[in-house]
C-alpha cells in the first residue's frame, strides 16, 4: 500500500507543472480545512509554539498563521514528488538562489557549516545546493522501509553528497568535513538533553544541540547561514553572510547566538517556520510540561 501511495505521489510531480500547482493548491486546502478540524494535537501543538513565542499576537491571528502553516507543509511535502525525480534543469528553475554571488563567495576551503534553521522549503535548499556542491549532512531513520529509501534515494540523486544517519555518530561526520565536504546541519529540533544545552528561544527556554559550537570550534569552521522561502509554486534561497564572532566563549553562549539569528528570520517569514514540531517538549527540571 506505502508503494502505490508513493506511486501516485510521484505520478503527481510529473504533471504539468500550471497543472500540479492548480491541483495540489486544491488538495492542500482541502486536507487542511479537515487537519484543522480533526487532527486535534497536531493544531494544538502549533497554536501552543505560536501561544508561546507571540503571545502579544490575537488568538485570531495565531489561528490564521496555523491554517497557512499547515497548508504549506502540505504543499512542501508534495513538492518532493518533482524534487525527487525532476531533472537538474527543473530544479534550478524552481528552485532559485537569490544571491548566487553571495554562495559562489563562500571559501569552501575553509571547512564550512551551512546553518538551515527548519524553514518548509529546506528539503528544496537541499536538493538545489547537491547541483553545486557536495555536502554531508545528518538524517534520521524513518520506521517505515520504503519511506526510508524514498527520503534517501531523494536526497541522494544529485551530486555526490554523503548522508549520514544519526544512529552513526558524528565521527563519520568529522572525517567527511576533514576531508573536505560542507556540512548541512539543521540546529533547531528537541532531541532532548543529551549532548544539549538550555536557550531561549524567543523568551522560552528550549533544549537546543550544541552540535554547531562544538563543530565549529573543533574544526575552524565558518557558519553560514541557508534560509529558503516558499512563493508561488518556486522556492527562493538566501545564502546569508557568515555569523560573525563564532564561536563565542563557550557552548551555551554559541548555541544562544544561533537561536537569536532564527528569532530574526523567523520574524521575517513566520508562517513558513516549523511550528508543528514540538520545539519545547523537554523542560528544564522542575518546569511543567507543555504539550
Amino acid at each position: 500500500m506505502t508503494r502505490f501511495w508513493i506511486a501516485c505521489w510521484f505520478a503527481l510531480g510529473r504533471l504539468p507543472f500550471p497543472v500540479y500547482r492548480a491541483l495540489t493548491a486544491g488538495v492542500c486546502a482541502l486536507l487542511t480545512l479537515l487537519l484543522l478540524l480533526f487532527a486535534a494535537e497536531r493544531r494544538r501543538v502549533a497554536m501552543t509554539n505560536l501561544a508561546l513565542c507571540f503571545p502579544e499576537k490575537s488568538f485570531a491571528r495565531r489561528l490564521a498563521w496555523t491554517a497557512r502553516h499547515i497548508h504549506l507543509y502540505l504543499q512542501t511535502f508534495l513538492d518532493r514528488g518533482w524534487l525527487w525525480q525532476a531533472d537538474p534543469a527543473v530544479v534550478r528553475s524552481r528552485v532559485r538562489v537569490l544571491n548566487p554571488e553571495a554562495l559562489a563567495a563562500v571559501d569552501l576551503a575553509t571547512p564550512t557549516i551551512f546553518l538551515a534553521p527548519h524553514f518548509l522549503g529546506l528539503d528544496a535548499a537541499w536538493t538545489r545546493l547537491c547541483l553545486d556542491i557536495d555536502m554531508v549532512t545528518m538524517y534520521s531513520n524513518q520506521k517505515n522501509p520504503s519511506l526510508n529509501s524514498l527520503i534517501l534515494n531523494g536526497r541522494s540523486r544529485l551530486g555526490a553528497p554523503l548522508l549520514l544517519s544519526r544512529q552513526q555518530g558524528i565521527r563519520p561526520l568529522i572525517s567527511a568535513m576533514r576531508q573536505g565536504k560542507p556540512l548541512y546541519y539543521l540546529p533547531d529540533m528537541d532531541f532532548g538533553e543529551r549532548d544539549s544545552v538550555f536557550v531561549t528561544f524567543f523568551g522560552v527556554q528550549a533544549a537546543t544541540v550544541t552540535a554547531v559550537a562544538r563543530l565549529s570550534k573543533m574544526l575552524k569552521a565558518q557558519v553560514v547561514p541557508v534560509t529558503t522561502r516558499y512563493v508561488h509554486g518556486r522556492y527562493d534561497i538566501t545564502v546569508h553572510p557568515p555569523l560573525a564572532n563564532f564561536p563565542r566563549e563557550d557552548e551555551v553562549e554559541s548555541t544562544q547566538a544561533i537561536n537569536h539569528a532564527i528569532e530574526s528570520w523567523v520574524l521575517d517569514n513566520t508562517v513558513q517556520y516549523l511550528w508543528l514540531h514540538k520545539r519545547f517538549k523537554t523542560r528544564p527540571e522542575g518546569q511543567p510540561r507543555i504539550y
